[in-house]
């Protein structure tokens, strides 16, 4: 038959046992003796699972190269026939079958139907590697028993005659059963994934500058089927309102509002919670406070220098507002502490002195302002290394024309002072040359008289520091008669000043310069210590004792532009004779910490401890004794507020007398005058 053309004959009637003419063995003799030419097609589908054989009434359906083909009985005996014959005679062929086959009838379409039936398209049934009339010969059988090997063979052998072709069951199997569709291996059912519901957060990366608030879209991706509590958990340092949201099928969004008053650089989370749902996180990053205007916005100091900076709020309070001002380091103090704004004064700029002293390690460090609900801002600082260079004086041992050193230390500190000393002029050129030098005062108590007046060069870089170690305070620099000036760059530090000069004793003319831990005591009257040239000046743990003498005090500037800030230390009058003031400064004054003793030395008169002249001024932790006033109708004044509003807080008063008056012009001080403490005798503890 042709390849792939499938017969469309069918079989119309059963074949019987075919009883074949003597005549059959001689045809059958000329099939094995003279074989035709064929194509020969091995067989590919050995292994298939075979199905049962169609019936053969209907037709016969075989394999060939692994395709699915139909015959009929009646063209296997066409196929034989030519096979047999050896010829593609349609007439011939027609009568073999017809009458020496009985397997017909057939006429020459039947024949010609079928293209070469020399050149079929069948397989090779017995496996005997050719196709032949051997193949020919087990097809017709098969067309005509059915797919039974001993059936096959025995038809074969008795009725067709041939000898030595068998076929086997598993190979007619594996040409003429349809292989069983082989039972597929199931295919797991995958486990379903669960679908995830998750939060929708608007945003989820929150930038939040300290003391602000900002607000948190939350919904749900789709209307729940029932109501939904979503739980709000704000970490450490932030809040969130409110901690809990209920949702519902018909509201599903809402809103919550994030804040935090913790320092800048303060990372957390707010977390959002609900049965059903993954947890959604909303990511915190807290800012500089927006509420606070801080110029300039970083500092950088060199050790044993200062700089400072200014603050005041960006709008008006509802109230009164203190900035706690601390530092990160013992290495850097500030002046002053707090600050207090008001509605009055909220955009007026204060400021703030920044120090580093001596032993300063350079390095990142920082001040936090910390405004309450207002949030923090946290200045950056860096400490620059300090160049030091050190000299060294030994009052007793040392000689000015030595280098300087330990082993061979200078003598005089006034000649270091002064510049046009050898000693002096070095100090100011390794100053000038940028750096900071230190000048050590070695031994143990001794005193040096002073002649001449010390007026101190004018740095240009660097700074100049005498002190005394290791043994503090024991050294006294007596200046007879004359002034001591210190210009920018120098400082005096842990020594005792004496002066009998008529005032001003001693003079500072920049922030830069001054005096720390150093005890002054002025016995000539006038102003003990004069302060001057604008800018914010500190004066730290300075003891000044001065005598009461007319238009005397303690500790004086007449320039408004003076920011002074003084820290710890005492001021008192030394004498009973004349009404002197303590302290007295036209800037702005800042006091903390200090001890204002009226009634040293038995001294009566109707004196004044502190006068407050600028507002912002304040008063905070401090000690004030006042005196009795014995000339009648006079009072003594603790501190005498001049202009508001200003602050007097934390502080004790301690009254002697019926003449004393803790605080007078009550009116101007600010709501956080408070906590104050009056013991004693007062003739009032504050007056309007």
């Amino acid at each position: 038959m042709m390849s792939n053309r499938n017969l469309k004959h069918s079989l119309r009637s059963t074949l019987a046992s075919l009883a074949l003419a003597s005549s059959l063995t001689g045809v059958v003799a000329a099939c094995s003796a003279d074989t035709p030419t064929v194509t020969q097609v091995p067989s590919t589908i050995s292994a298939q699972v075979p199905e049962t054989a169609a019936p053969v009434a209907e037709g016969l359906s075989f394999y060939y190269d692994g395709v699915k083909t139909s015959v009929s009985s009646k063209d296997a005996a066409v196929l034989f026939a030519a096979c047999s014959l050896n010829t593609g005679d349609a007439a011939k062929i027609v009568g073999f079958v017809n009458n020496t086959l009985k397997a017909g009838p057939i006429t020459a379409s039947d024949v010609t139907g079928l293209g070469d039936p020399l050149n079929p398209a069948i397989s090779d049934f017995n496996g005997n590697g050719v196709v032949n009339c051997e193949d020919a010969a087990i097809l017709f059988a098969v067309s005509t028993v059915g797919v039974n090997e001993a059936k096959v063979n025995t038809f074969v052998s008795s009725t067709l005659k041939i000898s030595g072709v068998t076929v086997t069951q598993t190979q007619l199997d594996t040409f003429f059963k349809t292989p069983a569709t082989p039972t597929p291996t199931p295919t797991p059912t995958p486990t379903p994934t669960p679908t995830i519901k998750t939060f929708l957060l608007t945003p989820d990366d929150l930038k939040l500058p300290s003391g602000s608030s900002q607000s948190v879209t939350v919904s749900l991706p789709s209307a729940p089927p029932e109501n939904v509590k979503v739980t709000v958990t704000p970490s450490s340092g932030i809040t969130a309102t409110p901690t809990t949201l209920a949702f519902t099928p018909t509201v599903f969004s809402g809103t919550v509002t994030v804040s935090s008053t913790a320092t800048p650089g303060t990372t957390g989370t707010v977390k959002f919670s609900a049965p059903g749902y993954a947890d959604g996180v909303v990511n915190v990053t807290v800012g500089q406070s927006t509420n606070l205007e801080v110029n300039p916005a970083s500092l950088e100091i060199p050790a044993n220098g200062a700089e400072s900076f200014k603050v005041k709020l960006a709008k008006a309070p509802t109230g009164p507002v203190t900035v706690k001002v601390t530092t990160s380091t013992p290495d850097l103090t500030t002046t002053p502490a707090s600050l207090t704004f008001t509605q009055a004064n909220f955009d007026s700029n204060k400021t703030v002195l920044v120090s580093a002293g001596l032993g300063a390690g350079p390095g990142a460090q920082s001040i936090l302002l910390d405004a309450g609900p207002l949030g923090q801002f946290k200045l950056p600082v860096t400490i620059t290394p300090a160049s030091n260079t050190i000299f060294f004086i030994h009052p007793t041992d040392g000689n000015d024309a030595f280098p300087g050193t330990a082993a061979q230390p200078w003598k005089t500190v006034a000649k270091v002072l002064d510049i046009t000393e050898p000693s002096g002029s070095k100090v100011a050129a390794v100053a000038n040359a940028g750096n900071n030098v230190v000048v050590t005062i070695l031994g143990g108590a001794n005193t040096q008289n002073v002649f001449a007046a010390i007026n101190t060069p004018t740095l240009v870089a660097g700074s100049v520091t005498v002190l005394q170690a290791p043994f503090p305070k024991t050294f006294d620099l007596n200046i007879v008669g004359v002034s001591l000036t210190l210009n920018r760059g120098y400082k005096l530090q842990d020594i005792n000043i004496i002066t009998n000069a008529a005032g001003p004793a001693v003079t500072i003319n920049d922030p830069t310069a001054g005096l720390a831990s150093v005890d002054v005591t002025c016995t000539g009257g006038g102003v003990c210590v004069d302060v001057a040239g604008a800018g914010s000046h500190i004066l730290k743990d300075v003891r000044v004792d001065v005598l009461d003498a007319p238009s005397s005090f303690g500790i004086k500037s007449n320039d408004a532009n003076v920011n002074l800030s003084i820290i710890g230390g005492r001021v008192r009058p030394t004498g009973d004779n004349n009404t002197i003031t303590l302290i007295d400064s036209k800037g702005v004054l800042t006091v903390t910490g200090l001890e204002v003793d009226m009634t040293n030395d038995g001294h009566m008169k109707a004196s004044t401890g502190i006068v407050l002249r600028a507002a912002g001024s304040s008063v905070a932790d401090s000690t004030i004794k006042v005196n009795n006033s014995a000339v009648p109708g006079t009072n003594a004044i603790g501190i005498d507020v001049k202009a508001g509003p200003s602050t007097v807080a934390s502080s004790n008063f301690i009254g002697f007398g019926n003449s004393a008056v803790g605080i007078k012009g009550g009116s101007k001080l600010s709501s956080n005058s408070v906590n104050n403490n009056f013991s004693g005798a007062f003739a009032a503890q504050v007056l309007p």
